[in-house]
């Protein structure tokens, strides 16, 4: 595999947030890039040569009203709106409640990011926005295995598929909560494969990326709700 063409330094990493409420623990992948930070790899006591070859990011906390504390655990304080915000290298999606529907500002947010990014991720249920936003028409994607039966239903639009997570073109989708970390693994192999050095180092520290794409036999069996989905 060709390395890719090099991210902008500082790269623009943008997080969108619904006011309904995330889940905290599906936007935690940005974790990974701040462990990828010169800052960080720093004070870890890594030699200067890992440390000279880290990453510079720019962090945009971005909801429809562009302002106040997004509703999650802890919370975020937000510094842009979807009026505001630039054009991203990389929009990482959490996932809303199942019922979400983005409003037309909100689907027309994601259509103008999606013309502009490097990366467009997607984690849990953030794939119900991108789903009614179009942004995953005639494409691979996946989502937490217990809600699969009706999406198949409800987009067939979207080839799914069972993986943790999956790659198309730019589209990056993740399975349920923690399998955000597993494609944010499988990102940084791929799209930073020109710093596999500091990639390798930084998911050696946080136990992540060792799993792979595919589910152990039988996965979804014993998930609440999955056996009356397929019905």
């Amino acid at each position: 595999m060709s390395n890719p063409t090099p991210y902008p330094n500082p790269l623009k990493l943008g997080i969108l947030l619904f006011s309904e409420g995330v889940q905290l623990l599906d936007v935690a992948p940005i974790d990974m890039f701040g462990m990828l930070e010169k800052s960080y790899l720093a004070a870890c006591n890594l030699p200067q040569t890992i440390v000279d070859s880290g990453l510079d990011i720019e962090y945009y906390f971005i909801n429809e009203e562009g302002k106040g504390l997004n509703p999650m655990t802890g919370g975020f304080k937000i510094n842009h709106g979807i009026s505001d915000c630039p054009p991203l290298d990389i929009l990482l999606i959490g996932g809303p409640n199942p019922s979400y529907r983005p409003s037309p500002s909100i689907q027309k947010f994601l259509q103008d990011q999606y013309a502009h990014v490097r990366a467009f991720m997607i984690v849990c249920t953030g794939c119900n926005p991108a789903v009614y936003s179009g942004i995953l028409d005639h494409k691979t994607a996946t989502a937490p295995l217990a809600l699969l039966p009706m999406l198949k239903k409800e987009a067939p639009q979207v080839k799914w598929v069972e993986k943790r997570w999956v790659r198309d073109g730019k589209v990056w989708t993740s399975g349920a909560i923690a399998n955000g970390m597993e494609m944010m693994a499988g990102f940084m192999r791929e799209e930073l494969a020109h710093k596999k050095e500091i990639v390798e180092i930084v998911l050696g520290m946080s136990d992540v990326g060792v799993r792979g794409v595919d589910f152990p036999e039988g996965a979804n069996k014993g998930i609440p709700g999955m056996e009356m989905a397929n019905n």
